[in-house]
Order: C-alpha cells, then sequence, then structure tokens
C-alpha cells in the first residue's frame, strides 16, 4: 500500500479484524486523539495509558475467565495478565513466544517504546502509573521465553539475574517440563518470533527465527495440556 505509514497497516489491519469477529462478543479499544509526545521515558505515554485504562474498565465490566487479545502491540499485556494472575491466585505460566524480552523499564530502554516494557512492568518495575493500573504482579518463575534471540543488555542482566526460564526454539518437551507445575498457561505470541524468509511483515522481523509450522504446532501441543 504505497503512500502508508506502518501506522496505518496496523490500523488497517485492526479493521479487518474487528470485521472479520463482528458476530462474536469482541470488545474494541479505540484509538486515542492524545499527543504522542514522549513523557517519563516513555513515547506516546498519553494514549498509551489512556487506552489501559480503558481496556482495564472493560474487564473490571466483564470478568472474564478466559481472555483472547489481539492486534496493538505486546504493551496490551499488562492488563490481561495481571487480571488473569489475579483470579488464578498466581498459579499462571505466561509462555512468551517473542524474539525480545520486553524486560526493559523507562530508564534502561534504548527506543524508549513501551512495547520493550511490558514484562518488567508486570514483574512491578517501571513506570508507576502502569504499574498502578496492574490488577497484580507477576514473579519471575512465572515466565517462560520460547524463541528469544534479541535482547538489550540490561534484559540479559534481568533474565541471568532472576534465573528465568529462556527455550531457544519451539521445544515443546522443555516447555511442558516448565508448566507442568502450573494449573493455567497464557500464551503470548509476536509475530516476530517468525524467521523474516517466512513472516517479514512484523514491526521488528528477525533472522534465524522460527517457522510459522513449528509455532503454530508448538501452541497446539501446549492447548492440549
Amino acid at each position: 500500500m504505497a503512500g502508508l505509514s506502518f501506522t496505518d497497516d496496523l490500523k488497517l489491519g485492526a479493521e479487518t479484524f474487528i470485521s472479520y469477529f463482528k458476530d462474536s462478543d469482541t470488545k474494541v479499544i479505540p484509538l486515542s486523539t492524545k499527543g504522542l509526545t514522549t513523557i517519563a521515558n516513555i513515547k506516546c505515554f498519553e494514549p498509551i495509558l489512556e487506552q489501559t485504562k480503558f481496556f482495564k474498565e472493560i474487564i473490571i465490566n466483564s470478568k472474564p475467565d478466559k481472555i483472547s487479545t489481539i492486534g496493538g502491540d505486546c504493551g496490551i499485556e499488562i492488563i490481561p495478565i495481571s487480571y488473569l494472575n489475579k483470579i488464578y491466585k498466581e498459579d499462571i505460566c505466561i509462555i512468551y513466544i517473542d524474539a525480545h524480552a520486553d524486560l526493559n523499564t523507562p530508564e534502561s530502554s534504548p527506543s524508549k517504546a513501551f512495547h520493550g516494557m511490558p514484562l518488567r512492568t508486570l514483574l512491578g518495575e517501571g513506570n508507576e502509573e502502569f504499574i498502578g493500573l496492574l490488577f497484580s504482579r507477576l514473579k519471575p518463575e512465572q515466565i517462560c521465553y520460547v524463541g528469544l534471540r534479541d535482547l538489550d543488555e540490561p534484559e540479559s542482566n534481568y533474565i541471568i539475574q532472576h534465573n528465568i526460564t529462556t527455550i531457544t526454539d519451539c521445544q515443546y518437551e522443555y516447555v511442558q517440563n516448565k508448566i507442568k507445575n502450573f494449573k493455567n498457561i497464557y500464551i503470548h505470541l509476536d509475530l516476530d518470533v517468525l524467521d523474516k524468509s517466512e513472516y517479514e511483515f512484523s514491526m521488528f522481523p528477525t533472522n534465524i527465527g522460527s517457522s510459522v509450522s513449528d509455532v503454530a504446532e508448538l501452541i497446539r501441543k501446549i492447548s492440549r495440556q
């Protein structure tokens, strides 16, 4: 689509999803009209905060037992994960299928993009306004990375310091060894985990990524648990 920005493409993609799910009980978080300024070392702070608050209200009003989210970027995760972690009394494993760790704080982030901060926020570190919106906080032992390959140094240090489970490829036997300790599972999937020879349309496509078939098969096996 010549002449369109990446942001325009995201909007069109979201609208396509909305039309596909129009007959279901899907809740839509509207785009914000607030300015895209950087505040507190977070780009687009105000619209992200506004949409996060809107998402939280939806969850409070609907009180779901399960949640599926589509669209946006990884910053959307702080509300559904913290909510499910609360109702499941921390008996939930977060399978984070992603090329990136999303463990930066506003101070450590080179890009200042919030989509690189959600897991660190869920762990209770980062911007206090976003932390204040959480239903609960995670513990490092609840996280299992799959496909992780592109980290900033502070993220690597955090993973080592807290001994967070990291699985390089879609090896189900290692994932199974992790999730057997939990009754509930939340799967996060960022398409940048896919090798860009198969899928190059994510915001940050990666080399030496996973295949579409391997990721799909891993999710199928996890879902059968």
